[in-house]
């Protein structure tokens, strides 16, 4: 689907598809998920508000397995 690193808007598309992403600056044990359109992170937290639009966030994902 994707090859290389992801913008934020890639792997919001990627969620809606099923998968989980992961940015390149979260843990192993990290990932954010997408389910009935909302975001959700590995722990089953509501992630609402969580992207502010920092350079960080904008780049960096991948689909993890």
């Amino acid at each position: 689907m994707y090859q290389g690193e992801m913008s934020w808007d890639e792997a919001k598309a990627a969620m809606r598809a099923g998968n989980k992403v992961r940015n390149r600056h979260f843990t192993d044990e990290e990932f954010f998920k997408m389910e009935d359109g909302k975001i959700f992170c590995e722990m089953g937290y509501r992630m609402d508000g969580w992207y502010r639009g920092e350079d960080w966030q904008k780049t960096g994902w991948s689909i993890i397995q």
